[in-house]
C-alpha cells in the first residue's frame, strides 16, 4: 500500500497523509478497497464510482472528499517597499473670521430743529410775560409812570450818583418778580432813573419810602458799613435830593 500511496501522492502532487485519508473516504463511499482507489490515482485514472444500492429508495450520494490543494512553491519573501521621504507639508494658515457686528438698535428719528424751535418759543413767551408785558407803557389817563419829574437839584444829584459809581452796587429797578415784592411798584420802561449794573446793595428805586433825608445823609457819609462818598455841601445835598425824589409809580 505504501508504494501505491507514494505513487498516488506523486501523481496528484498532494502529501501522502492527505492522499491516504482521501482514498479511505473515497473507498468507503464507493464500496471498494483503498488500494483500488490508490491504484486508480497512481495510474492517472479516475476513481471507481460507488455501486448503486439495492434498496428501492436511493440514498443520497456522499459528498466527495475535499482534495487538498497543491502546495504553492515556496518563494523568498518580497522585501518591504522602500519608503520615499516626502517633504513636510506646510500647514495652511487661514485668516481669522471677522467678528460679527453687534446689533444696532434703531429707534425713532429725532428732530433737533423742532426741539430747538420749541425751546426758543418757550423762552420768548417767558420773556414777554415776565419782563416785556409788565414794563409796557400805558397811555390811559392816570397810569403810573417811572418818568419822574426831578427838581433841578435832584437832576444835579443824579449826575453825581452816576459819577460816584453808585450804579455798580445798587439798582433803581423794581422787577416784577417775587424777590422784589415789597420794594415798591415795578419799574416801567419809561424810567429816567439810573437802572444800575448789578445789585450788591439794596435797590434804591423807592428808597425814600423807607429812609428819610437825614438817614440817607448819614449813610452816604459813611454811617454803618457803607463806604463814605466824601461829598459835602451842595453836592451832598444834591445826591440826597435825588435819592429822596426817586419814587416810581407817580401819576401823570
Amino acid at each position: 500500500m505504501s508504494d501505491l500511496l507514494e505513487a498516488a501522492s506523486a501523481a496528484l502532487g498532494v502529501p501522502a497523509p492527505l492522499v491516504s485519508r482521501a482514498a479511505a473516504a473515497r473507498a468507503t463511499a464507493a464500496g471498494v478497497s483503498t488500494d483500488d482507489i490508490l491504484a486508480a490515482w497512481a495510474g492517472g485514472a479516475p476513481a471507481p464510482a460507488a455501486a448503486p444500492a439495492a434498496a428501492p429508495a436511493a440514498e443520497p450520494e456522499a459528498p466527495a472528499p475535499v482534495e487538498a490543494p497543491a502546495e504553492a512553491p515556496q518563494t523568498a519573501p518580497e522585501p518591504p517597499p522602500m519608503e520615499i521621504p516626502t517633504a513636510p507639508t506646510t500647514p495652511v494658515v487661514t485668516a481669522p473670521a471677522a467678528p460679527a457686528k453687534p446689533p444696532v438698535l434703531v429707534g425713532a428719528e429725532d428732530n433737533p430743529f423742532r426741539v430747538f424751535a420749541g425751546a426758543i418759543g418757550l423762552f420768548l413767551i417767558v420773556l414777554f410775560v415776565g419782563i416785556v408785558g409788565p414794563s409796557a407803557p400805558e397811555t390811559t389817563p392816570g397810569a403810573r409812570t417811572s418818568d419822574i419829574p426831578y427838581s433841578a437839584l435832584a437832576e444835579q444829584g443824579r449826575a453825581i450818583y452816576a459819577s460816584q459809581g453808585c450804579a455798580f452796587c445798587h439798582t433803581q429797578m423794581v422787577r416784577p418778580v417775587i424777590a422784589d415784592v415789597g420794594l415798591g411798584a415795578a419799574s416801567l420802561n419809561d424810567t429816567n432813573q439810573v437802572i444800575g449794573i448789578r445789585r450788591f446793595g439794596p435797590d434804591l428805586a423807592d428808597v425814600s419810602t423807607r429812609l428819610d433825608a437825614a438817614a440817607l445823609t448819614a449813610i452816604v457819609t459813611g454811617a454803618g458799613d457803607h463806604p463814605s462818598t466824601g461829598l459835602g455841601g451842595e453836592d451832598l445835598q444834591a445826591l440826597v435830593a435825588y435819592l429822596s425824589e426817586s419814587v416810581s409809580g407817580v401819576s401823570r
